[in-house]
């Protein structure tokens, strides 16, 4: 699935760091991405956003 959108990675840190975040969005394709492998059974999702200087894209992956 990709959705053409407007994007805004935002850090939960900052706060802590006593950091602002700029609060500026960037248009980018949000695709929601399954990653399956043969030699483990469960099924890992993940996001990844691709922007026009990083097309590319980051992944960003569950992390609990």
């Amino acid at each position: 699935m990709k959705l053409h959108c407007e994007v805004e990675v935002i850090s939960r840190h900052l706060p802590a760091l006593g950091l602002r975040n700029r609060g500026k969005g960037v248009r980018a394709v949000l695709s929601l991405c399954q990653q399956t492998s043969r030699s483990q059974p469960p099924v890992r999702a993940f996001l990844l956003i691709s922007t026009l200087k990083d097309k590319r894209g980051t992944r960003y992956e569950h992390s609990g």
